[in-house]
């Protein structure tokens, strides 16, 4: 047990007893059958469990919202790097399909955006992890907690401009939550909102800001300037400690918080002792009034102070071996001042527990996030989140030796960093968390090893891939979109991991990894040898920055060099290849299964070759085929008279058929019908989806439209077709459309 502050603490015995008892659960809470059976009762009866609102089925067993097995303790939002982050908490034993040798079972993330106080909401994506049946008392688990990331894309403002917005976070057990339906609610999980804010315009297109700014150039200065190209914007300024005090007069601002960096710096720079002890010499802070003395108990705490921010919330990113933070900031001044300023730093540092042995030996590394004075502040704060990737490749076990839990410390520091030497840094601002992960099973490497790993695939966790067939299914990695039985085409990015990167700074020469795929079944390899852009971010000291971007090309054997860098130690930048990119594969015009593997050699250590996981996927270069034609009258482009019924056939022809819909345009009335196969009855475009039954090489079928009431105009029916390949690695489904045309007339003329 912990205090709130993630501080050990005593448990009496007769608590102990009280939560063993809540851990069992009562029957009603349990539900031990229903979740066993829970895909069965749903294709049975989609309204089982009571949670659809709209619903021809009625409901048998009323089960909504319920957290016994798991729910979203926190959502936060990275502004710097536009990620969505989740903390789930993982709370039973059992229950999730089994151990970590079966297949477990999905915990689905939906998450929702809403800028005008949650008039309208627009769906962000879906992302998941899996969770399995892991025995209680691994490592004393009583809870294990999980983090789910999405990278989205909010509109940017001007620093002076508000842009606070509502993050609604959707948690469902088992079936994902449907799109666009933010007002759904899950059998097991929960809805948990959040405010966040969005961070200001770097760039800025000249136009905008004469726009802004209310000014017309004259035309001849106006023919001079291109007004739609981006500039950077200045530097946000630092503000010192006087500026700070007259920004924080009468707000309550203690002077041991906007005056911290000064403090720290007089207290841990021996050149600034020196200059105090020289006689005559002055009180550094006098000009401000402070008295150094009254306030320098409150440098050393014996206890992190939480009244500005807290960390409430960590986990492990199991798709992409992050770790991630959530921390809530409570006021709205005292954070070194507004968006348009420098504002200050929550800095987080993580260590872990990998000998269980309690002392947190081994730190992780430290990260951060820019917060700002934000006022008005929403009631419940703002939440923020931070995150750090982590190589765990020497601390996986295969899934037979059991599962590998780890407990994990984070320490949250505002504007001071926690040192990595000292697990138990005591913060003046900020406060302490500690949790339970569950590394992902796997090869352990060896730490003189460089082993690769390829993590996903056109966006797709290799494990959400299928080894036979090659489709994909499931919520991809960060993008937000959702495969089923989906192929691959376009530009194919493979992202993953290479082990124990040499140290750069100290003089070794960078790995070099070659990249081949197989049409063949892997009797022949192909080597991939096209350049390609790939940016770069640096986490010096905990603070994060962009690099500028390279372009990765190969060598003469066709090998491209490794960027990533975790060189460890105060004043030592680590590099992250963003996104983990590898390679981009190009693969327009294949087709058929591919086989995807890479090799690493280190050019200091000649001999040793690692290879990859070896992964199968599926390649449609191809887009889907309609054709529709009207065959009642005269046929297409013939004229019709209002009331007529108008029939036709339509067809579609793809290897990996998506979804229909066929429409009449303009839009003015009229309804349609269709003998076969469509299902009877009038609908507005109809449409047909292969999760609706249609067959994965698309069909076809024929149609009515009943033209009474509709305007006399010219018509066209037009037949969209998309496929379900995922296209470039960003969204599923290329697009191809057919049409006819009529014209209708009033009767008589």
């Amino acid at each position: 047990m912990m205090d709130r502050e993630g501080s050990p603490k005593e448990q009496p015995a007769s608590e102990q007893a009280e939560e063993a008892a809540a851990q069992k659960g009562p029957p009603e809470e349990r539900f031990v059958r229903e979740r066993q059976q829970f895909r069965a009762l749903i294709l049975a009866n989609p309204n089982y469990f009571g949670n659809l609102k709209v619903s021809p089925f009625q409901p048998v067993l009323s089960i909504q919202s319920n957290t016994f097995y798991e729910e979203i303790g926190c959502v936060g939002f990275q502004p710097q790097f536009n990620r969505l982050e989740a903390v789930v908490y993982v709370k039973q034993p059992t229950g999730y399909g089994g151990g970590i040798c079966a297949d477990g079972t999905q915990e689905f993330v939906r998450f929702y955006l809403s800028c005008d106080n949650g008039a309208t909401w627009d769906d962000l994506g879906l992302t998941s992890f899996a969770a399995y049946d892991i025995p209680e008392g691994t490592e004393g688990s009583k809870r294990l907690e999980y983090a789910v990331s999405l990278q989205i894309s909010p509109r940017k403002r001007f620093c002076f401009v508000d842009n606070l917005c509502t993050v609604r976070a959707i948690l469902s057990w088992n079936a994902p939550p449907p799109p666009n339906d933010p007002g759904f609610t899950p059998v097991w999980g929960n809805v948990h909102d959040t405010h966040i804010q969005i961070d200001p315009l770097k760039l800025i297109i000249i136009s905008d800001l004469l726009q802004a700014a209310k000014v017309t150039l004259p035309p001849q200065f106006a023919a001079l300037v291109d007004l739609t190209q981006p500039a950077p914007l200045a530097e946000p300024k630092i503000l010192g400690a006087s500026e700070l005090q007259a920004l924080y007069k009468d707000k309550g601002v203690e002077p041991h918080r906007f005056a911290l960096a000064e403090l720290q710096q007089l207290i841990s720079q021996p050149a600034y002792s020196e200059a105090l002890m020289a006689q005559g010499a002055k009180g550094v802070l006098q000009q401000l009034n402070i008295n150094l003395p009254e306030i320098i108990d409150n440098l050393f705490p014996i206890d992190g102070n939480t009244r500005y921010e807290q960390l409430e919330c960590i986990g492990l990113d199991p798709n992409l071996d992050t770790l991630v933070g959530v921390i809530r900031v409570k006021l709205p001044s005292g954070y070194s001042g507004g968006p348009c300023t420098a504002g200050s730093r929550e800095y987080v540092t993580f260590w872990g527990d990998f000998d269980g042995n309690g002392t947190f030996e081994t730190c992780l590394g430290v990260t951060s996030v820019n917060v700002y004075d934000i006022d008005p502040l929403p009631r419940d704060g703002l939440e923020y989140a931070v995150f750090l990737p982590v190589n765990l490749s020497q601390y996986r076990q295969p899934c037979e030796a059991g599962p590998r839990i780890v407990r994990v410390r984070a320490i949250l520091s505002w504007n001071v960093p926690p040192p990595c030497w000292n697990p138990n840094y005591i913060p003046v601002w900020g406060n302490r968390l500690e949790t339970l992960i569950h590394i992902k099973p796997g090869k352990k490497v060896d730490p003189e090893s460089h082993a690769p790993i390829i993590q996903t695939v056109g966006s797709m966790d290799v494990d959400d891939i299928n080894v036979i067939t090659g489709l994909a299914i499931g919520p991809a990695v960060l993008a937000g979109f959702t495969a089923l039985d989906s192929p691959f085409g376009g530009e194919v990015i493979l992202t993953g991991r290479i082990a124990n990167p040499p140290d750069i700074s100290a003089g070794a020469t960078r790995l070099k990894y070659r990249v081949e795929v197989s049409g063949d079944g892997g009797l022949t390899w192909q080597r991939l040898t096209n350049s390609f852009t790939l940016g770069r971010d640096q986490l010096l000291n905990g603070v994060w920055s962009g690099l500028p971007s390279i372009t990765q090309m190969v060598d003469a054997d066709d090998y491209y060099e490794y960027q990533e860098d975790l060189t460890d130690g105060p004043g030592n930048a680590q590099i992250f290849p963003v996104g983990n990119v590898l390679a981009r594969w190009q693969t327009s015009g294949l087709t058929g299964v591919w086989r995807i593997r890479i090799r690493v050699k280190d050019p200091d250590n000649p001999g040793p070759v690692w290879t990859s996981n070896v992964v199968t996927v599926r390649i449609d270069s191809a887009a889907p085929q309609p054709s529709i034609d009207i065959t009642s009258g005269g046929g297409a482009c013939a004229d019709f008279v209002i009331g007529d019924v108008i029939s036709g056939a339509y067809a579609v022809t793809d290897e990996h058929f998506g979804r229909l819909t066929v429409s009449v345009l303009p839009a003015l009335g009229g309804s349609f019908t269709a003998p076969a196969p469509l299902p009877p009855g009038p609908t507005m475009p109809l449409t047909r989806t292969y999760a609706g039954g249609v067959p994965t090489a698309g069909e076809a079928g024929l149609w009515s439209l009943d033209t009474s009431g509709m305007p006399r105009c010219g018509y066209v029916i037009e037949l969209g077709v998309w496929d379900r390949t995922i296209v470039n690695s960003g969204f599923v489904g290329r697009f191809n459309r057919a049409v006819v045309g009529l014209c209708l007339r009033e009767k008589g003329e």
